[in-house]
């Protein structure tokens, strides 16, 4: 399996992939998993005695790892740097795989490399064909050239919805067979918890139980911040002061002009930005919200949608979106980029006690249905039908 997306601090695909390599060692139906990192392969359990161990990135300050986060970025903003990377990496990947023909091969992020047996990839979403000018144009015209060849070359594909299955299978006119949806798990450490249970972690960021309206993902622009902070500006005096917004997130993409304005509202008082939240505090910061907003334009799946929802907490997300799709109504729902309809529905969970007890107790039920344990399973019966 290709972990290259498990340097920290962990995104969307770190997260997805390393929650399936834990499920894995838990399976009887597979027999070894090695893992390749962008250079050399090693064992599965030399990657999760790396990968379990507390991160040293702290919310406060430029961390080690977030310091290496600016650099990557510096590093692939370079004209060819995709090229350069992958060529590499792919030379490391075909010495170290030639012993291995016949594993099954899966790249859960997006691009596969060359293999002889059999390959499947996870391809989480179509953004940089909906939304190239979220990315930069480098990573689009890579992956624009790369995922054709890619889809033509794998035995199977996974996506994380039935929205981008459907994208997919239009857009490239693959065979609806080769295609499967399978959701992805909210983590055993989201539940819900008590204003006590919460209370050494949040002191820690100057936060109240119940008392703040949460964002958590990527700083940049496809996911909707921009919007929540038009809407953030449309509420009360009165709800502003009561349930201030707190943004948690790493770096993303093009995010210039969005990190200006939230560090003007921060400056202001308005916002409080805690930029990464490690893992251990996170779950606490999901579970301490009156109401978890997640305005993002476009995702694969939305996987703080459902970590807020087992955590307790009552959910806002698009209407017409993944995060719509697998929430099945236990979220309240609005009409992307519509800063007008998001202000009312902040209003109205935030005002509305017995409403927004009722879509936290929707969201508990709903998230039960989803487990890494079961995306781990359905992933590994993939394998087995692709193999020969």
């Amino acid at each position: 399996m290709g972990t290259e997306s498990l340097r920290p601090p962990l995104t969307g695909i770190g997260n997805y992939t390393l929650n399936l390599l834990r499920e894995f060692q838990a399976l009887p139906d597979v027999d070894a998993v090695d893992c390749f990192d962008g250079n050399r392969f090693s064992p599965i359990r030399d990657v999760l005695a790396g990968g379990d161990r507390p991160s040293a990135s702290s919310s406060h300050g430029r961390s080690g790892s977030q310091l290496n986060v600016q650099l990557r970025k510096v590093i692939r903003a370079m004209p060819m740097a995709y090229r350069m990377r992958s060529a590499w990496s792919d030379v490391r990947f075909k010495q170290g795989s030639r012993s291995r023909q016949d594993f099954v091969y899966h790249e859960p992020n997006f691009i596969l490399k060359p293999h002889d047996g059999p390959s499947v990839t996870t391809v989480h979403d179509l953004s940089f064909v909906h939304h190239p000018q979220f990315h930069p144009a480098e990573r689009v015209a890579w992956l624009s050239r790369q995922l054709p060849r890619t889809l033509e070359r794998a035995d199977f594909v996974i996506t994380d919805s039935e929205v981008v299955r459907t994208e997919l299978i239009e857009q490239f006119s693959l065979p609806s067979d080769k295609v499967r949806a399978i959701y992805l798990g909210a983590d055993a450490r989201f539940i819900p918890r008590s204003a006590e249970a919460t209370k050494a972690v949040l002191v820690k960021y100057g936060l109240v139980h119940g008392s703040y309206l949460a964002f958590v993902g990527t700083i940049e622009p496809r996911k909707g911040i921009s919007v929540l902070l038009d809407a953030w500006e449309q509420l009360t005096p009165a709800i502003r002061r009561a349930w201030p917004l707190v943004i948690a997130g790493a770096p993303g993409w093009r995010n210039a002009e969005l990190m200006g304005r939230i560090e003007a509202l921060r400056a202001k008082g308005e916002v409080k930005f805690l930029q990464f939240v490690s893992a251990q505090d996170l779950p606490f910061i999901y579970a301490g919200a009156a109401t978890f907003v997640y305005p993002s334009v476009y995702e694969g799946f939305g996987l703080p949608v459902l970590e807020a929802m087992a955590s307790g907490v009552p959910v806002i997300c698009g209407t017409g979106t993944s995060m719509a799709e697998f929430a099945e109504g236990a979220c309240k729902l609005f009409e992307v980029e519509d800063s007008e309809a998001l202000a009312l529905a902040i209003s109205e969970l935030v005002e509305d006690s017995k409403l927004s007890a009722h879509m936290a107790g929707l969201g508990m039920v709903r998230a039960r249905h989803f487990s890494w344990a079961r995306c781990a399973r359905e992933t590994v019966r993939v394998y087995a039908e692709i193999q020969p």
